[in-house]
């Protein structure tokens, strides 16, 4: 049987950058080595061969490794090549425009959500990329796409990734968010208030591929007064509307969960 990895010492190298990515400090080649069951020479080696690449930092006076910037790099390259980023920066733009928020799309990418954002400026979004990841236990993107996962699932996730309280208002009970999940599934659209960040709030819709799946979100938001409670539900219309545009050019035939509405509406 063929090796899923035939060339070990590339597996060893995405060990190296998983492990990096996982923990929440930098770690000395000797800890790294134990985790991942490697001599400290091995590990050194193939250390600097990342590091050379920009993919590992190691600092030079405490020896201590964590991912290097390169990595910053490839990723918004990846993102920005993808089709679907392609079909949804126009929309964004318009969005950010009529909204006068923020908007983003996002995906699940190993657990956590990967978020591209368009800004309401006077300049073009797509002529800057805005790249970050959130957890998915915290963020209206996050609670929409994992209502295309199953419980066991989406459990796995949140106990490989924590559910850390970033704010008093961040849900950390698993069960909870299940529920808060099943309540967006019964919705069409999620929504975060105050959970990711103190004073801003989120709404989401999805946008969905030909066979109807989730394939990302698109989502808005601010600061709270600047999406109070009654501008919620326009406010999700108003994004479904745009999550359309680009799931018929995905091929998505069927009707959304979020029933659009007319950009031309202002939210007042």
């Amino acid at each position: 049987m063929v090796d899923d990895f035939p060339i070990k010492s590339v597996r060893k190298a995405m060990a190296i950058l998983d492990v990096l990515g996982a923990v929440r400090r930098p770690l000395r080649i000797g800890e790294l080595a134990s985790q991942l069951g490697m001599s400290a020479s091995a590990t050194s080696r193939l250390v600097a061969t990342l590091a050379s690449g920009g993919l590992v930092h190691q600092d030079e006076d405490t020896g201590r490794c964590y991912l290097g910037l390169g990595l910053t790099v490839l990723g918004a390259n990846a993102l920005g090549r993808r089709e679907l980023d392609r079909l949804a920066m126009p929309v964004l733009d318009d969005l950010a425009r009529s909204t006068g928020l923020y908007v983003s799309l996002s995906r699940v990418e190993r657990g956590s959500v990967v978020i591209m954002r368009a800004r309401s400026t006077s300049f073009s979004p797509r002529d800057i990329n805005l790249f970050s990841v959130v957890p998915i236990h915290a963020s209206a993107p996050g609670k929409l796409l994992a209502t295309a996962l199953d419980r066991q699932e989406l459990l796995a996730i949140l106990a490989e990734q924590g559910m850390d309280p970033l704010t008093s208002h961040t849900c950390t009970d698993p069960d909870a968010f299940l529920d808060e999940v099943d309540a967006t599934r019964t919705r069409g659209y999620a929504i975060e208030t105050e959970e990711i960040a103190y004073n801003l709030r989120h709404v989401a819709t999805a946008v969905y591929d030909q066979y109807g799946r989730i394939a990302a979100t698109i989502s808005a938001g601010g600061a709270m007064a600047d999406v109070p409670d009654h501008f919620i539900e326009p406010l999700s219309r108003i994004l479904a509307h745009g999550a359309l545009r680009v799931s018929r050019e995905l091929g998505f035939c069927g009707a959304p969960r979020c029933d659009p509405m007319s950009t031309d509406v202002e939210l007042t």
